[in-house]
């Protein structure tokens, strides 16, 4: 019986200790992939993800030196998501509501070994030429909101995001919060990378 429980410990200790190194690769990691996506002249942007009970809060906002216009037009190019956001293989209208558009998305949340396929669907909500809001009705959330909001600043705009998220599925725990920070982020900088382009595709055109 003493042997037996020895052993029991000893195996409790190696599966502590391997799932501790697996933490530390998967924070190193983590903290790679954001000093990553902060390199360069790119803009730079102010992002949060906080956890407050059983719900994701994000907060970012960035200032371009954009029109309003080319903002307005990539946040409301829902169907020409799957071009410039990595994470996103399919967004359709798919109805059209007094509200606004009904939006069907696909996609993952992925990092390293992290695969969690999302299928959503979002009623948004249009209030030009400053605010959009989003909700999920229907996937893989029990709760989804979004609200962009555009502030013209001289020749620059502040776009400003804020969320709340509650996933009907599990995340990883403790770095849970830190790979959707990572996924938000990385989407919310495809964005703004299509933002800049179209607005120097336009520069180059006049």
């Amino acid at each position: 019986m003493a042997v037996s429980q020895s052993a029991h410990s000893n195996d409790t200790r190696r599966r502590s200790a391997i799932h501790g190194i697996i933490k530390l690769v998967l924070a190193a990691a983590l903290l790679l992939a954001g000093a990553a996506l902060a390199q360069s002249d790119r803009p730079d942007i102010s992002f949060t993800v906080t956890r407050v009970g059983e719900f994701l809060h994000t907060d970012a906002h960035v200032d371009l030196p954009v029109a309003p216009a080319v903002v307005w037009a990539v946040l409301t190019d829902y169907e020409g998501y799957p071009h410039f956001i990595s994470s996103m293989r399919e967004s359709k209208i798919v109805a059209h509501r007094p509200d606004g558009p009904v939006v069907a998305q696909k996609g993952s949340f992925s990092f390293l070994f992290f695969v969690q396929e999302i299928d959503v669907r979002l009623q948004v909500s249009e209030f030009p030429p400053h605010i959009i809001e989003s909700r999920a009705i229907d996937g893989d959330f029990r709760v989804m909101e979004g609200r962009y909001e555009l502030l013209q600043d001289g020749n620059a705009v502040r776009l400003s995001y804020s969320g709340r998220l509650q996933p009907n599925f599990t995340l990883p725990p403790i770095i849970g919060t830190r790979i959707v920070r990572y996924i938000l982020l990385q989407n919310l900088r495809e964005m703004v990378d299509e933002i800049l382009r179209r607005d120097a595709a336009t520069r180059a055109a006049r």
